[in-house]
């Protein structure tokens, strides 16, 4: 991630976050209840996209591509990198598209 923003309406949730997580890495983020956490993993995959009105700046890079350029195709990021949420979270297809996306 490079100088990735998060703002919801007004709101900065996330400032400025620069992380490199090596490739095969298991990484742990530990903190309060209502720091970003969440907002960051939904961030790493374009789920947060479907939240509230988001704006998104930064970069998240995977395999040298970003991840929030204007020509990437959104089911292929989440084919790359997955999520396993405390809280079931669908995506923006049909309920069939959901069950069968794995």
């Amino acid at each position: 991630m490079r100088n990735l923003n998060v703002h919801f309406d007004s709101y900065h949730v996330l400032k400025n976050i620069n992380v490199d997580i090596p490739d095969g890495a298991i990484t742990a983020m530990h903190r309060p209840f209502g720091c970003g956490k969440t907002t960051l993993l939904k961030s790493l995959n374009r789920l947060i996209e479907s939240n509230r009105e988001v704006k998104v700046t930064g970069e998240v890079l995977v395999d040298g591509e970003n991840f929030y350029a204007p020509d990437v195709e959104v089911t292929q990021i989440r084919k790359k990198l997955g999520l396993l949420s405390q809280r079931p979270t669908t995506l923006p297809m049909s309920i069939y598209g959901n069950m069968t996306f794995g």
